[in-house]
């Protein structure tokens, strides 16, 4: 980047000029006076730009052209590719020093060219999404708002551009793109051979370059790239061991386990029972400060207290604390605590928005989840107020409401919040021992990713209540999968319904899932269920169901005893009538 001697001060912006669709069915010359932004959403083909040698592009690809930079597709055995363009302008305005006030605008350049690897592939799309969507504005305020959308956009990619020159800053661009393809694919069985095709190269030779740059064989770097992957996934997913394996792409799970000891030094298992026991301590880390320099009780005749819960609200509910905002994401929100949190404005996590975070001037904020976190978040939040990032609050909601009323020294409010729930737990599990018999309950959701899916083992959400708390009957499916070490949330093919035989079904539709749903309601496969014949299935919603907290389970307990109290109600009704 160009630098500025010291009688010119400078501030540098870019702007949006135009975002198309690249759909075609074969290569086009381009040309522009502005920056050229490609990013490739299907198909593949090879890009001729600045009289480079070609690349192959497939989905995912990104690449950024600086100002007059022509470049032309050239597809691949009749393939369309298609994605988005994005022109832009950059600007830079000048004020010097011996004329105050009086200010210049020059052009400016962004400070790379080429092909952007190691970026997050679904942010990146999904804010192209949203700046395609939102064209044609009409409204000053909604395209300021898009404007600033488009720069977080390239403050994301810039980011990106960072790690890429840290990481490796001299690697072959063939290589760097091959690379780039195992981060994103590295959950599919890819071999040497398919590598190297996407390096341009032939297998051999692809070896040698890859060990030559990277001082490791292709397969090395790919176990790397798979093991962290999984590192995440056993301290924030709780699924097993052999359902991570396979998520990250090993084969089988003794291999898993043996790459993994080679690289981390422990067994999975162990990793995980040292993240666990480390979570809180790693959480407190974060705002170590809180406890010397934050004292709650010292300001409480200040002000009312101010706070921030991500998917905590309903902790801070059962303590007698109203949060400042209340979670959503992409309108999904827990609106089972709408009468607790009447007036709570929304703060959607998929677009978080920092500007609004600062003006609410919250005292304290608290993440349900380390996600929240990541990617250099936390300094933004932390920026803001004190934070305390939960690794794994959905695991033990016991566990959770008490670290945080020791952190908000509400105690005693815990206490008698978690015996009031073991109470009606105690009787609600006395009165379904006497209505069920025996009788098997199962939970089938219609999931927005995984499809059809039923819940079982032990913990989760959902399970832990049905199974744990209120002591209900599983379906021996069921039981052989929790023996078997299966995982709490477990897709299944409709046919396999039929080997469930539970006598009573409570069902979840996640809103993508509404069409598919009502299709499998409306076939012979369904309707030939017991539960279904026997009228024994009831309704949910998933604000309720697929969420942790003493509220929420509360809520679901008095779903189940409502459920099935007004079904004894109907048999007895449809006994006294055939009598």
């Amino acid at each position: 980047m160009k630098l500025y001697g010291p009688s010119i001060t400078s501030s540098l912006t870019f702007v949006l000029l135009n975002i198309r669709h690249i759909d075609g069915q074969e290569g086009n010359k381009q040309h522009s006076d502005s920056h050229t932004l490609i990013y490739i959403t299907s198909g593949q083909a090879k890009l001729d730009w600045n009289e480079s040698p070609p690349c192959s592009v497939r989905s995912g690809s990104c690449f950024l052209l600086a100002p007059g930079t022509p470049y032309r597709f050239s597809l691949e055995d009749g393939q369309a590719v298609q994605g988005y363009e994005v022109m832009f302008d950059g600007i830079r305005m000048l004020e010097t020093r011996h004329a105050k006030g009086q200010l210049r605008r020059v052009p400016a350049s962004f400070p790379y060219e080429g092909e952007i690897f190691w970026f997050e592939r679904p942010q990146i799309r999904e804010m192209l999404n949203r700046l395609h969507a939102g064209r044609g504005q009409t409204d000053e305020r909604q395209e300021l708002r898009r404007q600033r959308l488009f720069l977080d956009l390239l403050d994301h990619i810039w980011e990106q551009l960072g790690n890429t020159e840290k990481a490796a800053p001299s690697i072959n661009p063939a290589i760097q793109r091959s690379i780039h393809y195992m981060e994103q694919q590295y959950d599919q069985e890819l071999t040497r051979e398919q590598l190297a095709q996407v390096a341009d190269m032939s297998p051999g030779y692809y070896s040698s370059m890859f060990r030559k740059e990277t001082s490791k064989s292709p397969m090395d770097m790919l176990a790397e790239i798979r093991i962290r992957h999984a590192k995440q996934m056993l301290v924030t997913s709780g699924s097993s061991i052999r359902d991570i394996a396979q998520l990250v792409g090993f084969s089988n799970q003794y291999y898993f386990s043996t790459r993994f000891k080679q690289a981390v030094g422990l067994s999975p298992t162990a990793y995980v029972q040292r993240n666990h026991e480390q979570g809180i301590a790693n959480s407190l880390q974060y705002t170590s400060y809180l406890r010397s320099s934050f004292s709650l009780r010292e300001r409480e005749a200040e002000e009312p207290q101010r706070f921030v819960s991500l998917f905590l609200e309903d902790h801070l509910t059962v303590l007698g604390i109203k949060p400042i905002v209340q979670y959503a994401r992409s309108g999904y929100y827990q609106r089972y605590l709408s009468s607790y949190l009447d007036g709570v404005q929304k703060l959607d996590v998929s677009h978080m928005d920092f500007g609004l975070l600062r003006r609410m001037r919250p005292d304290m904020i608290l993440l349900g989840f380390a996600d929240f976190a990541a990617d250099g978040r936390y300094e933004q939040f932390a920026e803001i107020a004190p934070t305390y990032v939960f690794q794994r609050a959905g695991s033990d909601w016991r566990s959770t409401l008490t670290s945080i009323a020791s952190l908000l020294q509400r105690e005693e409010e815990a206490r008698q919040a978690i015996k009031r729930y073991d109470e009606q737990t105690r009787l609600a599990r006395q009165e379904l021992a006497e209505m069920l018999q025996g009788e098997t309950v199962a939970l089938l959701r219609f999931h927005f990713r995984e499809g059809l899916c039923l819940y079982g083992g032990s913990g989760g959400y959902s399970s832990s209540v049905l199974y744990d708390d209120l002591g209900l009957k599983m379906p021996s499916l069921l039981q052989e999968w929790a023996h078997s070490g299966a995982r709490v949330v477990i897709p299944i093919k409709p046919e396999t319904l039929r080997q469930l035989e539970a006598d009573h079904l409570f069902v979840i539709v996640d809103d993508a899932q509404i069409e598919q749903a009502r299709t499998l309601r409306q076939s012979s496969l369904w309707n030939e269920l017991d539960a279904v014949r026997n009228h024994q299935v009831y309704m949910g919603t998933t604000d309720i169901w697929m969420t942790f907290g003493m509220i929420a389970h509360e809520r679901k307990i008095q779903h189940v005893l409502e459920s099935l109290r007004s079904h004894r109600g109907h048999s007895y009704g449809n006994q006294n009538l055939k009598a």
